[in-house]
């Protein structure tokens, strides 16, 4: 589902297959984690072939939970279909979003 590699003392974190409500929830849970031991988590889209809105809405849980505790969270390597859903609903303006992972990272 998804897998972390520290970087820096910033954690990456890429996803892959689906995002729905059911692996949405266990990654929310997973990324939540890591910001007991990092302020900056990078979540990486590039192994992501599905995402519906109900993954959607655990991605913008997850983001007002990390706002909640003053840490940042970066999204990055999306695909033109997840970009299009972001800048469609307006959240491409919420959220911290780059092209690559170094940019993210940078």
């Amino acid at each position: 589902m998804f897998e972390v590699q520290d970087n820096g003392g910033k954690k990456v974190v890429f996803v892959k297959g689906e995002v729905n409500a059911q692996t949405g929830s266990e990654l929310k849970k997973g990324i939540l984690d890591l910001f007991n031991s990092s302020s900056c988590v990078v979540v990486s889209f590039k192994g992501v072939v599905y995402m519906n809105s109900s993954g959607l809405r655990e991605i913008i849980d997850l983001l007002k939970s990390v706002n909640k505790l003053k840490k940042e969270l970066k999204l990055c390597e999306m695909s033109a279909d997840i970009r299009e859903m972001f800048t469609f609903t307006g959240l491409d303006k919420v959220f911290k979003i780059y092209d690559t992972q170094a940019q993210a990272l940078g």
